[in-house]
């Protein structure tokens, strides 16, 4: 029966080669190929793969070369499944294949691991960008709060286009703030989002309950299938992506006020963040402890390059010994910039080095303010009074010690990395390049350069202008010099880089203007020599 099977899944793939897509059945194209998206991470010596398919299965299992490798089944019905293959060998390109109890599934595919980790490649090109989640198209006709698809897609085609060998995929993957509740809060002067969350009807979680086997897997499932499986598909199904997680991938804004603190986050933050993780997108490798692998991880490219890539939200502390980051993470982090044999390297937070927006959970305590206003200011989305961005009101609940931790990484980066180092981060809704020469009583004799690399879904509502009532800026305790404009616009950055040579390619899409009718093609590109 099983060569039966396997013998019409077979014919159903010759019929699917040969016919147009447009002329075929919908149900013969879903039995011949229902994969709703893969996502790759590798290293040098591992494959790590997440998948998911439209119809649930008992099985599914990867051939790599013909060896079969079993799926982990992630969720409670058998939708989604992850693999995990070591042992490879470096620098080497495998055929990959899915296969279900019924034979093969989709078309079989190509995936390189990384150079091992102790040789000398002569080139590395990694495409990096920010902020992709967010439903499609999500918003009113007068105010759009995230793109469409369409044009996400293309502006990842674009990205894909330059042969990029791997890719970082900074927070935020999703966007479906929660404050707290069981569905997204109505904010205090802007009412009328009620009803685009009831249109945009995924449903209510119940925080009394675990996510999975219960109706918040449901949920969960909803949104996390259109803001990361229908997006991103299979197109990085040959490409490494490297995720991580930001504020909104804990289902929370970063928000203090006298009602609510989101962060650090509550259980039930956490385990839905750790849930779409687990179901969506594969861990990051290199993790300073094993469970922190959503959050913490290493992009290491032989010894041409390594990035430590880090959440800057959900292990973040308040208090005496407040941090963005955990301890453990810092002393991690550290060492890794120390002890890297690499040629170039990077450090990747969520939250940028050298810019502010004012938001709560930022290195520095800029805020906007009324003009000459001293007091303490609530850090609110939408906030109808205008002002300015300042240090002199008080940002309400922000924490000096998240300063004094930038300032301990700044400056180990500095003492302990000379020639190629850098920074690059998201989450502000803007592209930039920085090089930052002072900041507070540290001076940087070899100034460092910090990169914006550029947000993907972003529209009307969602750029700080508008969010905020103020664009993005220099933080009032850093001095920098803006080597390309700060500019409101989705994009992606590609970095090349070879033994002596490293520069930043900055593919400016649009998006800011929707009377121009960009559509996530390349609009601009700029060039830094780093």
């Amino acid at each position: 029966m099983e060569m039966i099977k396997a013998h019409r899944r077979t014919m159903l793939k010759w019929l699917a080669a040969l016919t147009p897509l447009s002329l075929m059945p919908r149900a013969l194209a879903a039995s011949t190929d229902d994969i709703k998206h893969i996502l790759p991470t590798v290293t040098d010596t591992v494959f790590s793969i997440s998948v998911s398919v439209e119809k649930p299965r008992l099985q599914l299992q990867l051939l790599i070369d013909g060896k079969a490798v079993k799926g982990q089944q992630k969720d409670s019905r058998g939708r989604f499944w992850s693999f995990f293959a070591d042992d490879l060998k470096p620098d080497n390109t495998y055929e990959l294949q899915l296969s279900d109890e019924a034979g093969d599934l989709g078309q079989s595919w190509p995936l390189k691991t990384f150079p091992d980790r102790n040789s000398d490649p002569k080139s590395f090109k990694l495409m990096a960008f920010t902020c992709a989640g967010g439903g499609d198209g999500f918003g009113i006709p007068s105010l759009q709060f995230f793109k469409p698809h369409a044009f996400r897609q293309r502006l990842f085609e674009a990205g894909l286009a330059k042969n990029p060998d791997a890719v970082i995929a900074i927070g935020d993957h999703i966007y479906w703030d929660l404050g707290g509740k069981e569905q997204p809060s109505v904010l205090k002067r802007a009412k009328w989002l009620k009803y685009l969350t009831r249109w945009k009807n995924y449903g209510s979680f119940n925080r009394d309950e675990p996510v999975l086997g219960t109706n918040n897997e449901d949920v969960l499932v909803r949104i996390g299938d259109e803001q990361i499986s229908n997006l991103y598909g299979t197109r990085f199904k040959s490409t490494p992506v490297y995720f991580v997680s930001d504020d909104h991938d804990y289902f929370e804004n970063d928000d203090a006020t006298p009602d609510i603190v989101t962060f650090p986050p509550d259980n039930f933050s956490r385990e839905a963040h750790q849930v779409v993780a687990d179901l969506y997108y594969p861990p990051l490798p290199g993790a300073p402890v094993p469970a922190w692998n959503r959050a913490f991880g290493t992009l290491t490219y032989g010894r041409l390059f390594e990035a430590s890539i880090f959440d800057c939200a959900g292990y973040l502390t308040v208090g005496d010994d407040a941090r963005l980051i955990p301890n453990v993470a810092e002393e991690w982090l550290i060492h890794r910039l120390k002890q890297s044999p690499a040629k170039h390297y990077a450090m990747v937070p969520s939250h940028p080095f050298g810019w502010t927006a004012g938001k709560w959970r930022e290195w520095y305590p800029d805020v906007v303010a009324p003009e000459g206003f001293t007091g303490v200011v609530l850090n609110e989305l939408f906030a109808e009074s205008p002002g300015k961005m300042t240090t002199k009101a008080q940002k309400y609940f922000w924490q000096k010690g998240w300063w004094n931790q930038h300032q301990r990484l700044l400056d180990a980066l500095v003492k302990h990395r000379q020639g190629s180092r850098m920074i690059f981060s998201g989450d502000i809704h803007a592209q930039g390049v920085v090089s930052i020469r002072e900041s507070g009583k540290l001076i940087l004799e070899e100034p460092v350069k910090s990169f914006l690399v550029g947000p993907v879904s972003s529209s009307d509502a969602t750029w700080p202008s508008a969010a905020r009532g103020c664009a993005a800026a220099e933080p009032e305790w850093l001095k920098t010099d803006e080597l390309i404009n700060t500019r409101e616009v989705n994009g992606f950055t590609i970095f090349e880089f070879e033994e002596s040579f490293a520069r930043a390619q900055l593919f400016d899409c649009g998006g800011y203007d929707r009377s121009k009718d960009e559509d996530g093609r390349v609009q601009r590109e700029v060039v830094v020599e780093i």
